[in-house]
């Protein structure tokens, strides 16, 4: 085993994963770990890479009037990073918006209803003081009148039924419009490019004033607080049971001969065996600042020490 694996998983065994602020070369510890055999699984070769590099697409056509981020920018997920021209939108809404309240005003209002009740009173009124005097004196009242006054007291009955049927026709309609505003705001939230993930902007692919159509990507965005460190690892030696969840030390080289250590965790193991009888695994490391850059980048190669105990 190579010096540097020997010290790494040595450092993995007595740090219980905590990597040390100032840590030393492993070099200067590899003769002190050579004596104690770690229980470790030491890979010797990774990649260091993202877990998420997202384009992030306009959701509608339009024009772009804002890009409100730079590459460099760190942005928060649901984040607000570009604006497409949303005033059709906002004036269907508020036109969605009026025909509503006058819809709701007229379902709620009852002067029909007791302007048509009072004149079914009235009516029936007339035709039982008419019938009572036919009763007394009968022919008093011509039967031509009689009937004239049933209809009349019919027809302010139905206009009862009728002003009720107007007033829950109007509360369907403001059902109705209410459904036409919640799609214009979600007409008017997909003219708002939001950031799916917490991370970096490291490329403005398109600037405001630009055109541009549904699906077409306007930002690109990596998450840089986690990444992804994959390796192989013999079949013959481990287990993936041995592996899933364990813990994970990983060591990448800096600038001017420095070294840095980073915990993580093993996320997921390939089923497929490559050739030469190994298998990939993937662990996901948190990352850290120094001097507000990123120490851990994609693309660095790194030793990786995944605890078994």
């Amino acid at each position: 085993m190579p010096a540097t694996t020997v010290a790494l998983a040595a450092v993995l065994l007595a740090g219980q994963l905590t990597a040390p602020a100032q840590p030393q070369p492993l070099a200067a510890r590899a003769v002190a770990a050579r004596s104690q055999p770690p229980r470790a699984a030491m890979i010797s070769h990774c990649l260091v890479s993202v877990i998420d590099d997202i384009q992030v697409p306009a959701q509608e056509s339009g024009l772009l009037t804002a890009v409100a981020v730079e590459e460099g920018s760190l942005v928060q997920r649901d984040q607000v990073v570009a604006q497409i021209d949303d005033r059709q939108a906002q004036l269907a809404r508020y036109a969605a918006q009026m025909e509503r309240e006058a819809a709701l005003a007229r379902a709620s209002d009852d002067i029909e209803v007791r302007f048509a009740e009072a004149s079914f009173e009235v009516a029936d009124a007339e035709l039982k003081t008419n019938e009572v005097i036919n009763a007394k004196t009968p022919g008093l009242v011509p039967v031509t009148e009689i009937r004239r006054q049933k209809l009349t007291r019919h027809r302010a009955e139905l206009q009862i039924d009728k002003t009720k049927l107007d007033r829950s026709v109007a509360k369907m309609q403001a059902d109705v419009h209410e459904a036409a505003v919640r799609a214009a705001d979600d007409t008017i939230a997909r003219r708002k490019i939001v950031s799916p993930t917490n991370g970096e902007v490291v490329a403005r692919i398109r600037q405001a004033g630009e055109w541009v159509n549904a699906g077409e990507p306007v930002l690109r965005v990596i998450r840089m607080d986690q990444l992804k460190v994959e390796g192989l690892l013999p079949a013959a030696d481990y287990n993936p049971s041995e592996l899933m969840h364990r813990p994970v030390l990983v060591e990448v080289e800096l600038a001017h001969g420095r070294t840095a250590q980073f915990q993580g965790e093993v996320t997921y193991i390939s089923p497929l065996v490559t050739a030469g009888n190994k298998y990939r695994i993937r662990c996901t490391v948190a990352n850290r600042t120094e001097a507000e850059q990123w120490l851990l980048r994609p693309g660095m190669t790194a030793v990786a020490a995944i605890g078994l105990d």
